[in-house]
Parts: structure tokens; C-alpha cells; sequence
């Protein structure tokens, strides 16, 4: 039954997931999905050392210190000693960077507002409550996944 339900579900999502796709199509010419994933992470996170950056990306520190570097470079984001740890480096958004993510957000914007349009009031409803529910569901087991997978202690930084 539930396998019933998953193709179900996996058909019903097609159309947003395309249309995600298709607007991180557009955003990756510009950015990159790598740096673009990194700068959402950021985001979600708040302030954080390279390797919570790594571990919520699941990269390698080194690969992670090198993201951040670019980032930096193109002055998406801000690199600096913790004040907490000299050793570590403190990555921060930069306004250049949230408006890189309120781009992808308008393009979003833009894209569902050309389907809903298409949709009657009782059906959009529907899609937001469900799309609220499965949100929650999802930012749960992300938490817990985290947590399950997160290393005890980091004493270093890149």
C-alpha cells in the first residue's frame, strides 16, 4: 500500500520538481550549484565554522575550506578567525550573497506563480498545506540526521 502511495506521490511532485530544476538551471549559469548550495546552507545555519559548512554539505573540511574560499573571493560570504577559537574560520553571508538567494527565491516566485495561476483556488490550498506538512516532515529528519551524523568534537578549522 505504501509503495502504491510513493509512485503516487512521486508522480503528483514531477511538475515542482521540474520546475525546480529549471529555475537551478538558470541560477547555476550564474553561480554554480556547489556555491549556491553552500551560500542556502549559510543561510539556514547562520554563522558557522567551515566544517559545520562541510558536515551540512556532507564535503570533506578541505573541500569545504576551498568552497569558502571561492565564495569569499566573490564576495558572497565573509571569512574570519572565530572568536571562540583562533584556529577556526567563521563564514558569514554578505549582502552580495543574500541577494544571490533572493534571486532564487524571485525566479521560484515567478516560476509557480505562471502554474498557480493555472489552478483553482480549493487546489492551491490543498498544495500548500501539503507541501507545508511534507516541509516538516522533511526538516525533521534532516535534524535528525544530522545530529546522528554530526562528529562529537572538531578542535581545528580550515
Amino acid at each position: 500500500m505504501l509503495d502504491a502511495y510513493l509512485v503516487r506521490l512521486e508522480e503528483a511532485t514531477r511538475g515542482l520538481l521540474a520546475l525546480n530544476v529549471s529555475v537551478l538551471e538558470r541560477m547555476e549559469k550564474k553561480i554554480g550549484l556547489a556555491p549556491l548550495r553552500a551560500l542556502q546552507s549559510l543561510e539556514r545555519l547562520g554563522p558557522s565554522m567551515v566544517t559545520e559548512l562541510g558536515d551540512d554539505l556532507d564535503l570533506l573540511p578541505s573541500t569545504a575550506s576551498r568552497l569558502s574560499d571561492r565564495l569569499a573571493e566573490a564576495g558572497l560570504i565573509t571569512r574570519r578567525v572565530s572568536p571562540t577559537n583562533r584556529r577556526a574560520t567563521l563564514l558569514e553571508l554578505t549582502e552580495a550573497g543574500r541577494d544571490v538567494l533572493d534571486e532564487l527565491i524571485g525566479l521560484r516566485l515567478e516560476a509557480l506563480g505562471m502554474v498557480a495561476e493555472q489552478m483553482s483556488d480549493r487546489d492551491r490550498s490543498a498544495l500548500v498545506n501539503g507541501a507545508r506538512a511534507f516541509t516538516t516532515a522533511h526538516q525533521k529528519l534532516a535534524s535528525e540526521t544530522r545530529v546522528q551524523r554530526t562528529p562529537s568534537s572538531v578542535e581545528t578549522d580550515g
